[in-house]
């Protein structure tokens, strides 16, 4: 699964002129505010004359003092100088870099706390983007370790040293350790950390199986101490071994992904339930229902649905993805690859279809794609999500068109970051 941009030159619209700030609230000057909410992004936000201020590190409920950084036409951004009146839920970070780092953004927040705004920012995104004023939002399932859970990590390499880029200074920020990723991959990090001239990037990716380890580029400054250049890693999920390679997507959080395929697992077992109630010969189990699994990357979600349904059929356009499938499913009878778009395959597949499962990146399913799932007509829409504004998006048109939402079931795949994954579930009466 991935995602293209194409680039194209746009003049820029030009509007009336932003009035100045009011006395007082000049770039550069200090104010007091009161956060009484979660952005979208994990900033706190709040009243600041007559617009609001975005203040990275802060948890609704706080007092804080800031020093004003930009203004825009409905919004300030803002930095933390102070927090005057602390909730209840803040806590130290455990990273020493946390303050200068935007890899994370709520690692200031109890983890108990953490949960309850993310499914706050499920909610107003829906309620924002989609018009769901009081949509079936439960509660997020937490990861069981916070820490330590990340099977991925890309590194930007500057005079030899692992770091990230921070967002909005663009300044490179040295980070020798990180306390969410796998062990195993902070040990790579302090084996080559210093020793990278002359790269630029460093992905570190590590496998469920002991010893799959997959570093990109090919280093041979650190071919001494670590092997590099690998094209692909062995994971593991649910007891079942997948290749993926370099180019391929896979999640981060191997429990949490565990959790996401039993949640689509188990919705996509009562459509098939249903399956067998109305067909004529009352047939039960797997020999009835066909699913399709739209943008099924390296075949997780179709391998494992796979002893489940009658007939699973994966679209996916990455070549290397479609190829990892097959060797993913080789010996399941039941599952059929496609290469290809979702948006240019998924009509052109033959029916009948009982359940559909939607896994799009973060940009959400093209127009095409809905039409087609809307045209199939399946019992059941499953539609799996790492960004909720494109989520509520989709859903409302899939709503419109006569499904009814049914649940949203934020999963944190992301702890102690502001990213939320969500599995959606819809049926049609």
């Amino acid at each position: 699964m991935g995602e293209r941009h194409g680039r194209r030159k746009r003049g820029r619209r030009k509007g009336p002129p932003m009035p100045p700030p009011p006395p007082g609230l000049e770039v550069g000057q200090e104010a007091e505010v009161v956060i009484d909410e979660i952005a979208p992004k994990g900033d706190g936000v709040g009243p600041l004359g007559d617009k609001r201020a975005y203040a990275a590190r802060t948890i609704p409920g706080e007092r804080v003092r800031v020093r004003i950084r930009r203004h825009r036409r409905e919004w300030i951004a803002v930095d933390l100088l102070e927090v005057l009146e602390p909730s209840p839920d803040r806590v130290q970070p455990r990273c020493p870099v946390f303050e200068h780092c935007s890899g994370c953004q709520l690692q200031h927040v109890a983890y108990p706390r953490q949960l309850e705004l993310k499914r706050a920012i499920v909610r107003q995104q829906l309620r924002t983007h989609g018009g769901f004023e009081d949509a079936p939002v439960a509660s997020v399932l937490g990861a069981e370790d916070p820490w330590h859970y990340r099977n991925h990590g890309r590194f930007t390499v500057k005079d030899g040293h692992l770091g990230f880029v921070r967002h909005f200074r663009r300044e490179f920020l040295p980070v020798p350790q990180c306390p969410i990723m796998e062990p195993r991959i902070n040990e790579v990090m302090a084996r080559v950390d210093g020793r990278l001239h002359g790269a630029t990037q460093c992905n570190v990716r590590v496998g469920g199986v002991p010893g799959s380890l997959m570093i990109q580029p090919r280093l041979p400054q650190v071919e001494d101490v670590v092997e590099s250049g690998q094209s692909s890693l062995d994971e593991q999920l649910l007891g079942h071994r997948f290749r993926v390679s370099a180019a391929a997507f896979f999640q981060v959080n191997r429990r949490q992904a565990e959790r996401l395929v039993e949640l689509v697992r188990e919705r996509v077992k009562l459509s098939m339930a249903a399956h067998s109630a109305s067909s004529p010969d009352g047939a039960e189990g797997p020999s009835g229902g066909t699913v399709i699994d739209a943008y099924g990357g390296v075949g997780t979600f179709a391998v494992l649905l796979s002893a489940h349904v009658g007939k699973v059929i994966s679209i996916e356009e990455s070549g290397p993805a479609v190829q990892d499938a097959k060797l993913n499913a080789e010996g399941l009878t039941n599952v059929e690859l496609v290469l290809g778009k979702t948006e240019e395959v998924l009509a052109g597949i033959p029916g009948p279809v009982d359940a559909i499962v939607l896994d799009p990146p973060r940009s959400g399913c093209q127009p095409q794609a809905l039409a087609a799932v809307i045209e199939h007509r399946p019992r059941r829409v499953v539609y799996v999500s790492c960004e909720p504004e494109t989520l509520a998006r989709d859903l409302r048109v899939l709503v419109d068109a006569g499904y009814e939402l049914v649940e949203v079931q934020p999963v944190d795949m992301f702890p102690h970051t502001h990213h939320i994954e969500c599995v959606a579930t819809l049926q049609r009466p």
